[in-house]
């Protein structure tokens, strides 16, 4: 009972979890789910909770999920769908050998946005439990990562509102008279998209809104 009191105390600042990050609408991008530990791990089983417009790459229907190099020659990784649509991840050692390391990515996927991605969401790790070497269980607390989706550019909208309206052409104007042309510093402005920011893209303005 002492040694498994002393265990569950080093283990209190233990985590197993994924940064905040950010991805655009139909980017793919490698994700990384680090363990910081001070206790020796032989295995783990976490239940991974996607938002809506998340996906994880899949291979003949098969989630794929990648150990790093903190494993151990004999470690095993495995993923399923669970019924309430979490995916469980599933890591052993037949030999109860340890995860290298005190620290860093353990495991990598890549995430999908969908085309219709953006604002903001989370990811859940959820009933993390991980077994040390001498075979005890230590759950972890649940881990929330937030991921950010950039907005997609509306051309023409130059002031930024979320519409185009007159108010985006008198801005082009302004931009035009002040010398305010760097494409990189307002890029809704190059409504033509020729590279630049002229009168022909307040002209081109002018006549989407009259028609």
């Amino acid at each position: 009972m002492i040694a498994l009191m002393a265990v569950l105390s080093a283990a209190a600042d233990d985590r197993f979890y994924i940064e905040d990050f950010t991805i655009a609408a139909g980017e793919t991008l490698t994700v990384s789910i680090i363990l910081d530990n001070e206790v020796e791990y032989t295995a783990f089983q976490t239940d991974i909770y996607l938002p809506e417009g998340l996906t994880v790459e899949q291979e003949d229907g098969e989630y794929i999920f990648d150990l790093t190099t903190r494993k151990a020659r004999d470690h095993n990784l495995a993923a399923q769908l669970q019924q309430d649509g979490s995916i469980r991840l599933m890591s052993y050692s037949p030999k109860i050998n340890a995860y290298k390391g005190n620290s860093g990515a353990l495991v990598t996927f890549c995430v999908t946005a969908s085309d219709e991605f953006a604002g903001t969401a989370s990811i859940l790790l959820h009933k993390t439990l991980f077994t040390t070497v001498s075979g005890s269980e230590v759950p972890f607390a649940d881990e929330t990562c937030t991921v950010t989706g950039p907005a997609a550019l509306l051309m023409g909208d130059v002031d930024g509102d979320g519409r185009i309206s007159i108010a985006d052409v008198v801005a082009i104007i302004d931009m035009l008279l002040e010398g305010r042309t760097n494409i990189a510093d307002h890029p809704a402005a190059d409504y033509d998209g020729d590279s630049r920011i002229t009168v022909a893209d307040v002209t081109a303005l002018i006549d989407y809104l009259l028609t």
